[in-house]
């Protein structure tokens, strides 16, 4: 009796360990999505979101719905705003009052030109606002003014010696108009707000705990402003992915290139090589830096999910395949993996394995109205039109847009099977 007393016992303690954990990787995929939509990274954003939300747990009702939020403003941000409308009715659901899920609605509902219902959503925004005590005016849109304000604000600081406040100003003016002048002065605040932490005349070392090394160790290189300070790894991959997100491509490589000069296993760093690589049309280069990455990390799905959309961007079909078996066999919880496999299979015109990947994606991720309009795709092509057409309305309900001809051709071939 004591050991079926025992045995229930740790059954019962395994599930809720396990629900921890689940509900734990729930929150991570959102802070994860936050910080990408925070970087305007806003597709690596999204698919965060939708990672996270069936993985939450009846307890976290309330992070459900702001998750929805939070994935309404993305879709709204990429002008996909009938799917912004979908995620902000399901926040509502889960919590009516929630402010901005009618914020992002009406705002969605406002580039659909249905104003009606936008001034309505809004107006209830602005009241839950003022039963909140946070209702504030919009500001106006920033000026050429207020970065010249921040930058002053920001140069008293660092004289002062008041670190955190002088990266705050320098980071409001980049938010403004990304600048190289203001990156710099950024880069002197990181630097010297890490070099008043030393004793004078103590030289700069490696940090054998994060390996973070300095440019007074790298014959011939210096730092970019004019103090001569030293810079860290940390600061030049920081550096270079402010140039990526700005679009200045050639010079995130050369600041991620030498990162890795410096470290030449610094995984992220590879990744997002890889990613301005891709960008500047580099494939080969791209191939490569994406499959070290892979090689120092052999679970790190974003470098399988960038390489598997290069391979099918350059029609390396069989390469996309075998690497999405590779990567799933690695992350068989991971639905985009999946999808990319189903997209894979469909470009080989392999229609019955892409249902099988999109259908497996779908189980893990029903609320992804792509996976659904591609497995609408699928079914079509196997004549298996009711499940085509089912597949294509839940795609359209979750805000996807399909092509009226293909709905058309659909419905009439739908009706001819019945």
């Amino acid at each position: 009796m004591k050991i079926l007393k025992r045995t229930i016992f740790l059954i019962i303690l395994s599930l809720l360990l396990s629900d921890i954990c689940i509900a734990q990787e729930a929150e991570d995929h959102f802070k994860k999505g936050v910080g990408y939509f925070e970087t305007r990274l806003i597709d690596k954003a999204i698919a965060e979101f939708k990672k996270a939300l069936p993985l939450f747990k009846e307890d976290q009702k309330q992070m459900k719905a702001e998750t929805y939020v939070t994935l309404a403003n993305a879709y709204n941000r990429k002008g996909i705003h009938k799917a912004a409308i979908t995620a902000c009715k399901k926040a509502i659901e889960i919590n009516p009052d929630l402010a901005n899920a009618h914020y992002n609605l009406g705002f969605a509902y406002r580039e659909e030109g249905k104003d009606k219902l936008a001034n309505q959503e809004f107006a209830h925004y602005d009241e839950l606002l003022k039963q909140e005590g946070e209702y504030i005016e919009i500001p106006e849109k920033p000026t050429s003014n207020d970065i010249d304000k921040s930058i002053t604000l920001g140069d008293n600081y660092l004289k002062e010696g008041r670190f955190d406040e002088a990266i705050a100003e320098y980071k409001k003016a980049l938010e403004i108009k990304p600048r190289d002048d203001i990156l710099n002065k950024l880069g002197q605040a990181h630097q010297q707000k890490r070099l008043a932490g030393k004793s004078e005349g103590q030289p700069a070392k490696i940090d054998t705990f994060t390996g973070k090394k300095t440019l007074d160790e790298m014959p011939g290189l210096t730092a970019p402003d004019e103090t001569g300070q030293d810079i860290s790894i940390e600061d030049l991959a920081e550096r270079g992915i402010s140039y990526y997100d700005q679009g200045m491509i050639n010079k995130a490589i050369e600041e991620f290139k030498e990162v890795l000069e410096l470290d030449p296993e610094d995984v992220e760093t590879h990744y997002h090589l890889g990613n301005a690589y891709a960008d500047n049309e580099m494939s080969d280069e791209a191939i490569q830096a994406f499959k070290k990455a892979i090689e120092l990390k052999p679970d790190f799905i974003d470098a399988y999910l960038s390489l598997s959309t290069l391979y099918l961007d350059t029609d390396l079909i069989d390469e996309a395949i075998s690497l999405c078996k590779q990567a799933i066999s690695a992350n068989p919880d991971d639905s985009f993996l999946c999808f990319h496999l189903g997209e894979a299979y469909s470009r080989n015109k392999q229609y019955k394995e892409a249902i099988n990947a999109f259908n497996n994606a779908i189980s893990i991720n029903p609320m992804d109205p792509e996976t659904q309009y591609r497995l609408a795709e699928s079914y079509y092509q196997t004549k298996q039109y009711d499940m085509a057409l089912k597949h294509a309305t839940q795609a359209e309900e979750l805000g996807y847009i399909p092509d009226p001809a293909f709905m058309i051709d659909l419905k009439k071939n739908a009706v001819t099977e019945e």
